[in-house]
């Protein structure tokens, strides 16, 4: 504002003097005062990636609203990996060409309510926007043409219009698509402005709809052709918008695509208007769409901030309202696969920041999983609401960490008594912490969590008696005691305590002394080194107070040595002994699943290390500037100043794990640790090495301020 106002301020001194002084007047106000001063949620343009090459980009950016997903194609407008669950949507929207050629897509940008392309065709120039309506099943893409050549281009402008589409009641991990388009029938609409796009069952319409009404207008079988014959002058625009809407009923669906075609422009702007109102509300206590609220961070440190809103911002990527099973889910993964099931450990990786943002619904997805049964699969699939997978060895620590960050957060006691499955929820979370004796090997000690399959699935090194999961039993065990004490159980606890401390010993025998990493111990009696993040990250998690010093350094500088890198880090070390057949970048030694860097992140606070830690998720932030937090994150080379990238399909776009940068901003950074045995949710009042606010952040029924300064950490009641 200042800016823009001085050019004009020295053209005249009278308007100068006054115009200062009617600033100083409107700036001293107090109700200005107080807007001023506010603290306020990010602007979603604020939190857009930069234009991207696209010939380096591993995965193109993605689009969703709570209904869906999609994502951009390597084409300057078309867009694939469209689901609308239960439908979905085979090949793409169709391409765009001048003259019949396509045009070079030089760069993709994304931001939260849209994909942008741009490239060019010859001296023409494109600019593509597209967005996925908010609250209905369709999209709306603009086009902008600009001539930048020296003189008048006349050129034709072709899109070809396709939309096969499905309806699936049962879907995995892979997403169903349909080959078959013979099915669908296509015809002209509205003296030319449209195509429809019939199902010939009954079963589906899609419709196209022009805000200028193309030259000619084709139906060819399933699909269709619009032409624009255009003419223009040096430095000319034009402007061509329209609409796809899908159905299952054939007028309703005719309505709405010619009334968003009318008022292309409106519905276009209500895409990003209804994102940031919901962007906003996950932020404001008692707002009409979360059962909660996250707080708000206020803070100087501009990585720190965009860390944490981007956090929050891949959590709302995946938030999905179209299921009949519950009203909100936060699905684990979208596009290119999975998009309508919850994984427990992926949901586990953000557990305190569910529990504050919607605890109605978590306390639903935890009723309906100790229902079905934790030990039947390692995911709910929410069109049918039943349990996908085999049993992972993930389920225990899991299902325990969402059920104590739940209790801890919300103080909700009585959830504890409350009978499922013809027990309280205080025995399931008793039985899951001593699940492990059921894995032990007869003569053995430690719980035996199988093969690769049922770990980190590609490094066949991390198999059977694992110090990771181990040492997770120890941890659950005892805060199983706690409870158990709190609630007059002594026997129980005293039992829970003395299994924990028996374990111990045999988890710390398998530490690699020197080294900072742990052995496996095979079936075959061998010890096999692991150099791997989840060791660092869950042991550290897990039973810091029982690590030396020297061992807590000695970890440490594992991670910094082999795991680190300029960006981001690699989940597997180079110098592990299975490195070179780990192919995966989220497990392997080419990348990380997003969660392992804000776990290393975690633990490097809880050593005390909050210099290194905040220097790493400074480093980290460089990913954001592609798009939101993905499933995994690629190293394109094995230096440690690789470039990074959002990894490739399989590996999918958007993915709930993101939402544990924010978990461990919260956690970790502001020492946000409540306790419903205690009353104190900060205890750690050490200098953290950064300066900021949490605003409102929720203690039971009541919320508080956690201020982080050089006098260290404190809390403020609000209310």
């Amino acid at each position: 504002m200042y800016i823009h106002l001085y050019k004009y301020l020295r053209k005249d001194t009278i308007t100068t003097v006054s115009l200062l002084f009617t600033l100083f007047l409107v700036i001293s106000h107090p109700v200005c005062r107080a807007q001023i001063n506010k603290p306020q949620v990010p602007l979603l343009d604020e939190l857009a990636g930069s234009w991207q090459n696209v010939e380096q980009l591993l995965s193109l950016p993605a689009i969703n609203s709570t209904l869906g997903s999609a994502q951009a194609a390597h084409d300057i407008l078309a867009i694939g990996h469209l689901s609308y669950p239960p439908v979905t949507m085979s090949g793409e929207t169709g391409s765009l060409l001048i003259d019949n050629q396509k045009p070079e897509i030089d760069q993709a940008r994304w931001y939260p309510y849209q994909v942008c392309r741009r490239g060019k065709a010859g001296n023409i120039k494109i600019e593509t926007a597209v967005r996925m309506h908010a609250r209905k099943r369709g999209l709306l893409f603009h086009i902008v043409l600009t001539n930048s050549g020296v003189s008048t281009q006349d050129f034709v402008m072709k899109i070809n219009l396709t939309a096969n589409t499905a309806v699936y009641k049962n879907w995995g991990w892979q997403v169903p698509r349909s080959k078959d388009t013979s099915r669908f029938s296509a015809r002209q609409i509205d003296n030319g402005s449209g195509l429809l796009l019939r199902d010939a069952r009954g079963e589906l319409s899609n419709c196209f709809s022009f805000e200028q009404k193309p030259t000619s207008l084709q139906s060819r079988g399933d699909a269709g052709v619009a032409q624009w014959r255009i003419s223009l002058r040096p430095n000319e625009s034009r402007v061509i918008n329209y609409v796809l809407v899908f159905g299952e009923k054939e007028q309703a669906v005719l309505s709405m695509a010619k009334n968003w075609a009318a008022n292309f422009n409106s519905n276009f702007m209500q895409v990003k208007t209804d994102w940031q109102n919901r962007f906003n509300a996950m932020f404001t206590p008692h707002n009409t769409y979360f059962s909660g609220s996250l707080p708000l961070l206020v803070t100087a440190d501009t990585q720190l901030r965009r860390m944490y809103y981007m956090s929050a911002m891949s959590l709302l990527s995946v938030l999905r309202t179209g299921f009949s099973v519950a009203p909100r889910v936060y699905v684990s993964n979208s596009p290119e696969s999975n998009c309508t099931m919850m994984y427990f450990w992926d949901t586990s990786e953000w557990a305190s920041a569910l529990a504050l943002l919607d605890p109605t619904m978590l306390k639903q997805y935890l009723r309906a999983w100790l229902a079905k049964g934790i030990y039947n699969g390692y995911a709910e699939e929410y069109l049918t609401g039943t349990l996908q997978g085999p049993w992972y060895s993930a389920n225990d620590l899991s299902i325990f960490r969402l059920l104590d960050a739940y209790l801890n957060i919300t103080g909700d006691k009585a959830f504890l008594s409350e009978n499922i499955k013809g027990k309280t929820v205080l025995e399931h979370l008793t039985n899951i912490a001593t699940n492990w004796k059921s894995l032990v090997r007869p003569g053995r000690t430690l719980a035996d969590y199988g093969e690769a399959k049922n770990l980190l699935e590609c490094v066949p090194t991390y198999i059977h008696e694992v110090a990771s999961f181990n040492a997770v039993n120890i941890a659950m065990m005892r805060r199983a005691a706690a409870i158990q004490t709190h609630y007059g159980d002594k026997l129980k606890a005293k039992e829970l305590y003395t299994e924990a401390e028996h374990q111990l010993p045999a988890v710390m025998a398998l530490y690699v002394p020197g080294q900072g990493i742990w052995n496996a111990a095979h079936r075959d009696g061998t010890k096999v080194q692991i150099r791997h993040v989840f060791d660092f990250a869950t042991i550290g998690l897990s039973i810091k107070d029982d690590l030396s010093p020297q061992v807590r350094n000695e970890m440490t500088r594992f991670a910094e040595t082999e795991l680190l890198t300029d960006h981001w880090m690699r989940a597997q070390s180079l110098s592990d002994i299975a490195a070179e057949v780990s192919n995966r970048p989220d497990h392997g030694p080419m990348g990380a699943y997003s969660a392992w860097p804000a776990e290393s992140i975690r633990v490097m606070c809880l050593f005390g290390n909050f210099d290194k830690a905040l220097n790493f998720l400074h480093r980290c932030s460089a990913i954001t500037y592609e798009g939101p937090f993905p499933q995994s994150v690629k190293l394109m080379d094995k230096t440690p100043g690789s470039a990074i990238h959002i990894t490739a399909g399989p590996q999918t776009y958007n993915a709930s794990n993101g939402g544990s940068f924010m978990e461990t901003i919260i956690r970790g950074f502001f020492g946000y640790e409540p306790d419903f045995l205690q009353k104190t949710p900060v205890t750690d009042r050490r200098p953290h090495g950064f300066s900021g606010q949490l605003i409102n952040v929720r203690a039971g029924h009541s919320f508080l301020k956690v201020i982080s300064d050089k006098r260290g950490l404190r809390q403020i009641p609000t209310n």
